[in-house]
C-alpha cells in the first residue's frame, strides 16, 4: 500500500481533529502540523482554502454513498410495499456502509460537527446559524440527498405539510447521532454489532416518523 502523500494527509488529519473537536475547536495552523507538514500555506496550496479543504472531506466521502444510495433508490418501485421504509432505508444504509469502510472512521462525527453548527431544520435551511460563517463549508454533491428527504417527507401524509421538513431532519439527526456514538465506542473495542445497530436505527427511525 502506498504511503498518503501530504494532500490525503491533511484531508484525514482535519477529519479527524474537526470529528473530536468541532469546526471552532480546530484551527488551520494546527491541522499542517499535526499532518507534519512544515509549510503553513499546505492548505492553501492543496486546497485553495480552509473552505476548499472542509468541502474535500464531505467529497471524500460524498461519492461512494450516492453512489450505493441511487441503486437502492433505483430499486424502490413506485408500488413498492412501504415505501417509507424503503426510502430509509436508502438514506441509512450507505451512510452506515461508509463508515463500515473506515478503520477507524470519523465519517459520522464529522457529519455530527457539521450538525451542530445548522438550523435545526437543515433540510429546507441547510444554512449555519450564524449567517456567512467561515467555519462552516460549501457542501457538494447533495442534490441526490436532498431529492431522498424530500422523498421522505411527502410519505408522511399523517402529518401536516408545515411539520413533515422538521420531522425528516430530526429523523437524520437522530441517524448521525447514532452512528456518532457507535463511531467512538469502536474506539474502546466494546462497540455493538453494525449491522444490529443499524437494524435497530433503522426501525427506530421509521417510528419516529410515523409518530403522530
Amino acid at each position: 500500500m502506498n504511503a498518503p502523500n501530504g494532500r490525503e494527509t491533511i484531508l484525514h488529519v482535519a477529519e479527524r481533529l474537526i470529528a473530536e473537536r468541532g469546526l471552532h475547536g480546530v484551527s488551520a495552523r494546527e491541522i499542517v502540523r499535526t499532518a507534519g507538514q512544515r509549510n503553513n500555506s499546505a492548505i492553501t496550496y492543496h486546497f485553495g482554502s480552509w473552505d476548499g479543504l472542509l468541502e474535500a472531506v464531505w467529497l471524500a466521502h460524498i461519492g461512494n454513498i450516492n453512489t450505493l444510495r441511487t441503486e437502492m433508490l433505483d430499486a424502490i418501485a413506485v408500488d413498492t410495499p412501504d415505501r417509507l421504509a424503503a426510502l430509509v432505508g436508502a438514506y441509512i444504509h450507505p451512510f452506515v456502509a461508509e463508515v463500515a469502510a473506515h478503520q477507524p472512521s470519523y465519517w459520522a462525527r464529522f457529519n455530527e460537527q457539521w450538525l451542530t453548527g445548522v438550523h435545526m431544520d437543515f433540510v429546507t435551511r441547510p444554512t449555519s446559524l450564524v449567517p456567512d460563517d467561515p467555519k462552516y463549508p460549501r457542501v457538494g454533491g447533495m442534490t441526490l440527498l436532498k431529492e431522498l428527504l424530500a422523498n421522505i417527507g411527502a410519505q408522511l401524509t399523517h402529518i401536516d405539510e408545515s411539520l413533515r421538513a422538521r420531522r425528516v431532519a430530526l429523523m437524520a439527526r437522530f441517524v448521525v447521532a447514532g452512528m456518532a456514538s457507535w463511531e467512538r465506542e469502536a474506539t474502546t473495542g466494546t462497540t455493538l454489532d453494525l449491522g444490529s445497530f443499524e437494524d435497530e436505527l433503522t426501525t427506530l427511525s421509521i417510528a419516529l416518523l410515523r409518530a403522530p
